[in-house]
């Protein structure tokens, strides 16, 4: 069963991992999955299975992989197993990309038998959850023979062992598609917008209820990566649909941490999180 708690990777390990991948374009390694430019993306040479292979200079306990960016599509299949030396220790088995629209959503007469989100839009991300273990390394198949697009891709993979508190963040959670696009008046007064028209968004979310073991994990871990790593964001884990597509995603924070210490044993903290 899918937690239904605030899901945060702060310590990405693939970002130090040893990379392969069954092929890559010139100009689109796999390694770009470890950079978070958006123009930056691996794509293989064709749409035959695909496996990148991520091998650790050390090994470190890890419960969550997501697939962020990809172009797969509603036929296309993923697989994760997680590696111990040799050792195969977790196996997804083939798990479907396809993201099905949600009975109250799906329209009859207008949207297709089991029309999936992929038709719609670009689904930004998968995720896969085991029970933590440690690892040596990781394999994701990739399969999706009849991609329209001549090829997979991928942008960023997250591994990592996430952090869920005890205490589900508060309600009133705000997000916002953040446009940088700016309105001014010609001299004929017609309105013209400069810049924009690629929305990031922004969630801001508070933790009422945080236990003193999460906060020192919090601050273990935020004070390693600053402001300058990126953060993975799943705000809401056990959802369907636009809500979960919505809050899933990879950012950084935009303030520094800091919390109040308001009951005995307990802190609040309000953490924002902008995406890259």
């Amino acid at each position: 069963m899918t937690d239904y708690r605030l899901s945060l990777v702060l310590d990405n390990i693939h970002d130090r991992a040893s990379l392969t991948a069954t092929s890559e374009r010139p100009g689109a390694p796999v390694d770009y999955t470890q950079r978070n430019e958006r123009n930056r993306v691996w794509r293989s040479t064709g749409t035959s299975t695909q496996v990148i292979e991520g091998t650790l200079g050390a090994g470190t306990y890890a419960d969550t992989v997501a697939i962020i960016g990809h172009n797969l599509t509603s036929a296309g299949t993923l697989r994760i197993e997680w590696l111990n030396g040799s050792s195969i220790i977790r196996d997804s088995g083939e798990i479907a990309t396809g993201e099905i629209i949600p009975a109250g959503v799906w329209r009859a007469g207008i949207d297709p038998y089991q029309a999936t989100y992929n038709d719609r839009l670009q689904v930004p991300g998968r995720l896969v959850t085991f029970e933590p273990a440690p690892i040596t390394g990781y394999r994701i198949t990739l399969d999706d023979p009849s991609n329209p697009a001549g090829a997979l891709q991928v942008a960023r993979i997250v591994t990592g062992l996430a952090f869920r508190p005890a205490f589900n963040m508060s309600y009133g959670v705000q997000t916002t598609w953040v446009d940088p696009a700016t309105h001014e008046r010609s001299a004929g007064q017609t309105l013209r917008t400069i810049g924009g028209g690629n929305p990031r968004r922004r969630v801001q979310f508070a933790l009422d209820w945080l236990l003193p073991g999460d906060r020192e994990r919090l601050i273990e871990e935020i004070a390693e990566i600053g402001m300058i790593r990126d953060v993975y964001v799943d705000l809401y884990p056990d959802r369907t649909g636009i809500e979960r597509l919505s809050g899933q995603f990879v950012g950084r924070l935009t303030e520094g941490y800091g919390d109040t210490h308001d009951h005995y044993r307990n802190y609040t903290s309000t953490i924002t999180i902008t995406e890259v």
